[in-house]
Parts: C-alpha cells; sequence; structure tokens
C-alpha cells in the first residue's frame, strides 16, 4: 500500500513549480484551479490520471475543501470528472468528441463574428494585429494558447454576447489542453489564418472574414483529429 502511494504521488511532484505563476491573493479554489487546469495543458496530469485528494492538498499545501471546490470548478469546464468512489481523474476527448466540439465551436464562432462584424473598430484591429505579432514571437505553447483565446474574443466581443462567449470559452478548454501536441505541425499555417481573418476585417469584407474564420476552425479541427486519431491507434 505504501509502494502504491509512492507511485500515485509522482506526477504530482512537477506540480509545485507551476505555484509561482499563479497569484496566491486569488480566492484559494480559484488559485488551486488555475494551477490544476495549467498542469492538465502542460501534460503534468494526464488523460485519465487519477487525481488523488490528499496527495494532492499535501503537494500544493491547501487545505481539502478549497481544494475539492478547485477540482468541482475544472469538472464544470469539462477537464476533470468525479466517479463515484474512484473519485476524480482528469478527462479525456477523442477524435469523435473533438470533431463535434469544433462543428459548435465553429457554428458560435462565425455566428457571433458576424453580429459583431459591423461594430469592429479601428483600435480593436490594432490591438488585435500587436497580439498577433506578440503570438507569432512567443516561444511557450501554452501562452500562445492564452494569446490565440484573446485574439478570437477581440473580434467577438463587440457581439455583446456574453452567455455565447462564455460557451465558446468553455468548450476552447476541452480542446485545447491539446494544443501542446499538436501546434508545432500546424503553428504556422495558423498564424497565417489569423492574419487572413485580421486583413479581411480591415477590408471590411464579411463574408471574407466569415470564410477565413470558418476555413481557420475546420483546418484546426481535422489536424487535431489526425493526431489524435494516431495515438489511438497506437
Amino acid at each position: 500500500m505504501k509502494a502504491e502511494a509512492m507511485e500515485t504521488e509522482t506526477p504530482y511532484r512537477s506540480l509545485e513549480r507551476l505555484i509561482p505563476i499563479h497569484l496566491k491573493d486569488n480566492p484559494a479554489p480559484y488559485y488551486i484551479a488555475n494551477i490544476l487546469r495549467e498542469a492538465i495543458y502542460r501534460g503534468l496530469l494526464a488523460d485519465g490520471e487519477p487525481l488523488h485528494q490528499s496527495l494532492l492538498a499535501e503537494r500544493l499545501k491547501v487545505s481539502p475543501i478549497p481544494l475539492r471546490e478547485a477540482l468541482r470548478l475544472l469538472e464544470t469546464e469539462g477537464l476533470v470528472d468525479f466517479r463515484g468512489r474512484r473519485g476524480a481523474v482528469v478527462t479525456g476527448l477523442s477524435a469523435g468528441e473533438t470533431r463535434e466540439i469544433y462543428e459548435m465551436l465553429a457554428a458560435l464562432e462565425t455566428n457571433v463574428l458576424r453580429i459583431a462584424f459591423p461594430s469592429i473598430t479601428e483600435e480593436t484591429m490594432a490591438a488585435a494585429e500587436k497580439l498577433l505579432d506578440k503570438m507569432e514571437a512567443e516561444p511557450d505553447c501554452i501562452v500562445w494558447r492564452e494569446r490565440n483565446i484573446l485574439f478570437h474574443t477581440l473580434l467577438y466581443e463587440s457581439a455583446d454576447r456574453p452567455m455565447t462567449l462564455d460557451h465558446i470559452a468553455r468548450l476552447r478548454q476541452q480542446v485545447d489542453r491539446y494544443i501542446r501536441l499538436h501546434l508545432a505541425s500546424m503553428r504556422e499555417e495558423s498564424e497565417t489564418q489569423h492574419r487572413a481573418i485580421l486583413e479581411a476585417v480591415r477590408a471590411r469584407d464579411r463574408d471574407a472574414a466569415l470564410e477565413a474564420l470558418s476555413r481557420h476552425l475546420e483546418k484546426t479541427s481535422r489536424d487535431l483529429q489526425n493526431y489524435m486519431s494516431k495515438e489511438e491507434e497506437e
């Protein structure tokens, strides 16, 4: 039993290096959720990994109650699942589930861009361009992912559809955890696609912008599905 406990503790050792990244003055459950979410995104906690709450609390130096609340927050994001007496585990996605999520994202994002389009200002476009410059110079895939979200959100926020944007964010949290796996193979093309979207917005060509966004999401979905299918076969 002692050997089993030591074995299950091993994946948690690397969590400590994430602690300084997140501000400790955040409400405790959100602080803990930030650490665990990043650990999932970085692959430190793999799909199917059991989340032993006593070991996590000890490693992160937090009490059990806010830890459990943090796990519940991650459950609402689709990153963690509670399985009765087995406790919490890191969830995983299949290639088919990824395809379905991207189909929903494509429908939601193209619609919200359509609504936002007449209200996108020159200031917003300038901010989006600066963000793309930072993305293209960013070596860390997780920071790149955060800036990718900001780029898309900048273009959508003038639609004034907070519920839609919240739903998009939750869907992206499920698929974006795999960005570290396939970004290297698609990064250059993805950045070119971002520029094409912004160029169409600058030209005030709504149809071209919607088409560029649709192609971008479809290509990202296809690349990720191909990667995941190969992983499933192996």
